[in-house]
């Protein structure tokens, strides 16, 4: 059985990413709700309003403060805003911060000593139950999957290694941009299938994007986009 993949995060970048989820992912709305009725009370429910000035429906949540009636709309461009300020207003305990993390990443967490003697949450994160299985889907489906744009060191790499063919997909740091038409790819252009299987592989897996070698970033972030990682 493989040992348990744990890592330990101060009380700090804990809170940075719960909000680095929800940056990500702003349509989160029931999940959304639970979190910041749990930071400044009331009552928050997903919904959706119609906005001016042209109408247009958004999603969000209704939130009523408690002992008033009268409710508010927030749709989902105003979250990062909310969260930030509901973080900043309300002093959380260590296992305040731990139950928010379960809640948002759904998987066990526990308050305990890190390096040098310091406090903070261990995350039991499950990646140790990860194993790629070849199927492609984050490569056929790169904008549910990851981000697309390069890293400076991806870069650096490339023009270091004469790698202009993986350069021409590139523009502005964006991946991927087809040379022919500037367009966004439908799909990863390195990808390549097996003969006669329903496996694919990478044809320049040796010197990927750090973005493929991070993905999935979480078991979250791998059930959120599809892949079939966790079995």
């Amino acid at each position: 059985m493989n040992k348990k993949n744990n890592k330990f995060l101060s009380f700090s970048f804990a809170i940075r990413e719960i909000m680095d989820d929800f940056r990500s992912d702003p349509k989160q709305y029931d999940l959304f709700a639970k979190v910041y009725s749990f930071l400044v009370g009331g009552k928050a429910v997903p919904g959706e309003e119609k906005c001016p000035p042209m109408g247009i429906r958004y999603g969000g949540i209704w939130y009523r403060p408690e002992n008033l009636k009268e409710r508010r709309f927030y749709n989902w461009h105003e979250f990062d805003d909310l969260l930030t300020q509901a973080f900043s207003l309300r002093s959380l305990s260590g296992e305040d911060i731990v139950k928010l993390y379960k809640m948002v990443f759904g998987v066990n967490a526990f308050i305990g000593n890190g390096p040098e003697e310091k406090v903070g949450i261990w995350v039991e994160t499950e990646m140790e139950r990860f194993k790629c299985i070849q199927c492609g889907h984050c490569c056929l489906n790169l904008y549910d999957s990851y981000c697309t744009t390069a890293h400076e060191e991806d870069l650096i790499r490339w023009e270091e290694e004469g790698r202009w063919d993986i350069l021409g997909y590139i523009d502005g740091g964006d991946l991927w941009i087809s040379p022919k038409t500037g367009e966004d790819v439908t799909r990863c252009p390195w990808l390549r299938k097996l003969p006669r299987t329903e496996k694919y592989s990478c044809r320049i897996h040796d010197t990927k994007p750090r973005h493929c070698k991070d993905y999935p970033k979480s078991k979250k972030h791998a059930l959120r986009t599809g892949c079939k990682g966790f079995g």
